[in-house]
């Protein structure tokens, strides 16, 4: 992660939001050090429960990547992808593209119903 930060042109002030597995000290630095705000949930350790306040920082943090997380989980659910093999950058990119495709095709009918329901209540 501490890759992505760097390499991305993130403005500061902007927020970085990632799961329990990116919790550390390390990466809390790396966006501080850019004044860039850590949107990482905490992690609990072992003998060391998470305050009430953690806890509902990680709620918090979890309605914004909700979005996320519903999206590859249904790439998983739906393609099978929850082990890609990593060989070569330009297949890894290109089997992504495809499948943001195929999902946002598998999508579209109950989109475009939703788009029909809501243009017929504002009708009224």
């Amino acid at each position: 992660m501490e890759n992505a930060i760097t390499r991305q042109p993130l403005k500061p002030g902007s927020r970085v939001y990632g799961d329990k597995a990116y919790c550390s000290q390390k990466h809390r630095e790396a966006l501080k050090s850019r004044g860039i705000k850590n949107g990482i949930q905490d992690k609990a350790v072992k003998n060391k429960p998470l305050t009430q306040r953690q806890l509902q920082r990680n709620r918090l943090i979890t309605k914004v990547r909700y979005v996320v997380e519903r999206t590859f989980g249904n790439q998983a659910r739906w393609f099978g992808s929850k082990f890609l093999r990593y060989r070569g950058l330009a297949k890894v990119h290109v089997w992504h593209i495809l499948q943001a495709m195929a999902y946002n095709l598998k999508r579209l009918p109950k989109l475009f119903i939703q788009n029909l329901v809501m243009q017929e209540t504002s009708a009224f």
